[in-house]
């Protein structure tokens, strides 16, 4: 029934501090979906931002929908007459005239397949008549590679949305009001809409053995598609709605910079949001005030917040004006004790440093650039000011990654163990080193991305080294991501359009992709794990960032080679060619 879908939406609004609750009457209705669970979507700022940058406009009402909670899909499985609803005014997804999905991380593809299945949307485009909604993506998932979902999407936005929103707006509102077809709004939206894609309008074709021999437009649309971006950070990203359902508990989120310039070569957002940018001080100060009505509880987010140029002054002016301060991640070789004091006095008391791995040698290969003394002094620094709870961050299966790499992850723990214990005495409490080992997943757009994605046994040994070697160990946890699961997002991240028909299979087949695999002619090694050839055309090569192809490959040489390249000068650097 309906209306215990309903209760569950109302339960949410209750609780909400910020929502935006708009008549229908003359507007065009957006529907925003995210493929997960409400508590995981509301912790997503990305999300937050899009919802409040469609409700600015005058002439849009845009709602939020999200994956089922468990009882919910039990409702929405019994009964097939039910659909799913959105949060503000419980209208059923099919009602709007946008379904606009946010997609961030490739594990929740197919819940975006589970979504329309329970709205009673058609998966494909030809499948829908001119009653149901618009299907369209957006999120750093798509504008690193849409091809896996790009055959159940009308068009996607490839870029920062906040700039691109008015102007699609603006011309999806006109041709709606002059009665266009479905194909003629689109044919409208890529003329006049930079950075707007329509798959349908692109063909691929397939040499022999898989690989694509062609990707073009079918009529005089652009080759490549520029991906836009929001130049300068003249105003924050920041929380809309506050909720108590969601990691960041009652916290206002504030982002602080977009980009990093560091340059380590497995990490995506370090390419495609080239070139690094910061947000002014006073705007972050006044972001801070406005949300300061709701809680006083402030998460400043960005790749490195420790790397951001003013952000002691940032954090003392802040703890004067009676905020509570919080950070996503610092890098050991740029938080300052002046940094650490200011967390430690906000109540923080956990920070996370991510080494990425253990041995000097593979840092130089990813580019880190991190000594382990700057970690060890790091660590130690943190505990003397009271963090007492230090993330560590990790991977497996980089590459030229050995087992020897991997031993000495252990050692690293241990000697930071050492330190930060010597330096918890006589404190009241012990400092713990939670460990998080993730197996390397190779993204697109990066340096990375020609590599194969290491076998899933092989990985399990990996992990199985880091716990062995610290079990037992006092104050140190360690908690591991399952390799068959990092596996599928290999797939997912760098597989092209043939991928939709697994996606689909795996809906078919209730998530099971065994058995999914076993029904569709696919290779799924393929496309996580084969080597890329140099000049091979990748699905993902017709988006534009402005990075050069023939810069990563240098990159990637250079990793091979164990050298270290220099971070982003914006002022002189013309290497990667992003800024000219």
């Amino acid at each position: 029934m309906n209306w215990k879908l309903i209760k569950t939406q109302k339960k949410w609004l209750s609780e909400e501090k910020g929502t935006i609750v708009k008549d229908w009457g003359g507007k065009l209705s957006v529907a925003l979906a995210y493929p997960n669970r409400y508590s995981v979507g509301m912790a997503n700022l990305g999300f937050q931002a899009v919802y409040q940058s469609f409700n600015e406009l005058q002439d849009v009402v845009c709602e939020r929908v999200f994956f089922p909670e468990p009882e919910d899909v039990k409702v929405l499985e019994k009964d097939r007459s039910a659909s799913l609803v959105s949060v503000e005014n419980q209208r059923a997804v099919r009602e709007f005239d946008i379904v606009a999905f946010a997609l961030s991380f490739e594990n929740d593809y197919t819940n975006v397949l589970a979504m329309l299945d329970y709205s009673g949307i058609g998966f494909f485009p030809p499948d829908r008549s001119g009653h149901d909604p618009f299907l369209m993506a957006g999120g750093v998932a798509t504008f690193l590679n849409p091809e896996p979902v790009a055959p159940f999407f009308d068009f996607f936005i490839l870029g920062e949305a906040e700039d691109i929103i008015p102007d699609f707006v603006k011309v999806f509102k006109e041709c709606l009001e002059l009665g266009a077809e479905r194909w003629e709004i689109l044919e409208e939206l890529v003329a006049r809409v930079p950075s707007l894609y329509v798959p349908s309008f692109y063909r691929v074709n397939y040499s022999d053995d898989g690989r694509i021999k062609e990707f073009a437009p079918k009529g005089k649309y652009p080759e490549k598609i520029k991906c836009r971006h929001k130049k300068p950070l003249s105003d924050p990203c920041k929380t809309a709605i506050l909720t108590p359902r969601c990691e960041f508990s009652n916290t206002n989120l504030i982002e602080i910079g977009r980009g990093c310039g560091r340059g380590c070569r497995f990490c995506a957002a370090g390419y495609v949001y080239r070139p690094p940018r910061v947000v002014p001080p006073d705007k972050i100060l006044d972001a801070a005030e406005m949300l300061g009505e709701t809680s006083s509880r402030v998460g400043l987010l960005s790749s490195a917040v420790s790397d951001y140029p003013d952000i002691e002054n940032i954090c003392d002016e802040l703890k004067k004006r009676g905020f509570e301060v919080s950070v996503s991640s610092v890098r050991a070789d740029s938080v300052t004790p002046r940094l650490i004091r200011n967390l430690s006095g906000s109540g923080h008391f956990s920070v996370a440093i991510a080494p990425d791995a253990g041995s000097e040698r593979l840092r130089k290969v990813i580019n880190k650039n991190l000594t382990e003394s700057q970690i060890l002094d790091a660590a130690e620094n943190l505990v003397r000011q009271d963090i007492v709870n230090i993330k560590l961050y990790f991977m497996v299966g980089l590459p030229t990654e050995t087992r020897s790499d991997v031993e000495e992850i252990v050692s690293l723990v241990k000697k930071i163990r050492h330190r930060v214990v010597s330096s918890s005495r006589g404190k009241k409490r012990l400092a713990t080193l939670t460990l998080s080992v993730n197996s390397f997943v190779p993204k697109p757009f990066t340096p990375f991305q020609w590599v194969p994605f290491l076998a899933v046994n092989e990985l399990k040994e990996r992990i199985k080294i880091v716990k062995r070697g610290l079990k037992g160990v006092a104050n140190v946890r360690v908690h591991s991501d399952l390799p068959g699961w990092a596996y599928r997002q290999a797939v997912l991240a760098r597989g092209d359009r043939k991928v939709a028909l697994l996606l689909r299979a795996v809906h078919d087949n209730r998530g099971n992709w065994n058995k999914a695999l076993s029904q569709v002619n696919l290779n799924s090694d393929f496309y996580a794990s084969r080597k890329r050839e140099k000049d091979e055309l990748f699905p993902w090569d017709f988006i534009d960032h402005g990075v050069k192809k023939s810069y990563l490959w240098e990159e990637y040489q250079r990793a091979l080679a164990e050298k270290n390249s220099p971070a982003c000068d914006v002022e002189k650097c013309r290497r990667c060619g992003v800024c000219g």
